[in-house]
Order: structure tokens, then sequence, then C-alpha cells
């Protein structure tokens, strides 16, 4: 059965409903003249269990844009391993800013954070998702 994802794009209105633990990270845009940061990934859609055991997940690669980026911070060590991989992405401290609302986003990674502030984001699928037996696309 093949998979399809729901909507092609989601915003900061569904966070409660997403959650990006082991989707694979692998790129940063970094702010540009808009105040952007783009995150290219694998984000994981479903996962398959029989009987206790993980048998496979629905993946497919999208991008995540946060929009009016500033403060940003990463502290990320690299020295010994790759790839990076998403343990969760939270928001804190929500506040009004002129007509926006602003959030403290942590990009909780296994090998560091990446931290900013900003108003939101729209991730967006770039292809249906695929079921794959890892939880990124090696084809990349």
């Amino acid at each position: 059965m093949k998979a399809v994802a729901e909507k092609l794009v989601w915003t900061d209105a569904d966070f409660a409903d997403m959650g990006w633990h082991d989707a694979q990270l692998y790129s940063i845009s970094f702010p540009d003249d808009n105040h952007q940061i783009r995150l290219d990934i694998d984000y994981i859609f479903n996962w398959h269990w029989q009987n206790n055991h993980c048998l496979g997940w629905d993946v497919a690669p999208c991008d995540i844009i946060f929009q009016s980026v500033s403060d940003l911070r990463i502290d990320i060590d690299m020295r010994n391993n790759f790839p990076l991989c998403i343990n969760d992405i939270r928001r804190s401290n929500k506040r009004a800013t002129g007509t926006f609302t602003s959030w403290d986003y942590a990009v909780e990674l296994d090998l560091g954070v990446i931290k900013f502030v900003a108003t939101g984001y729209t991730q967006t699928l770039r292809q249906q998702p695929i079921f794959s037996n890892s939880q990124s696309l090696t084809h990349r």
C-alpha cells in the first residue's frame, strides 16, 4: 500500500500534531534577505509496527522554512559522527512582537542544538512518502 500524505504544506498551526524524532537533517540554509532558515529533512510520517518490532517507515523529503528568524545560535559537534538526526523541535516563550507572534525555537539534534527566534514555519512536502527500511531516503 502506497503512503499518501494528508496534505502538502504544514504550518506552525499544526505544531502540536507534528513530530520530528529521527528525521534526518541534510542541510541548513542560513538566514537570507527575508530572514528565513530552511532545513532539508527526511520527515517520518508513519512507523510500521508488528509485535513490538518496527518493520519500516513512511518517509518523504521536506523543507521546513522558519520565518522572521533572529538570535540564531548553533552548537553542533560533528567531529566523530554523521549524519545529523533531529531528536525534537521545541518552541517556547510565545510573545507578541508588533503584529506577529514570536516563539523561541530549539531544533534538538543528536549532536547538538540550533536555537533561534521565529514567527512561525511552513513545512512543505517535496514528494509523497514512500515505505523505507531506513528512517532516511538513501537515494539523496
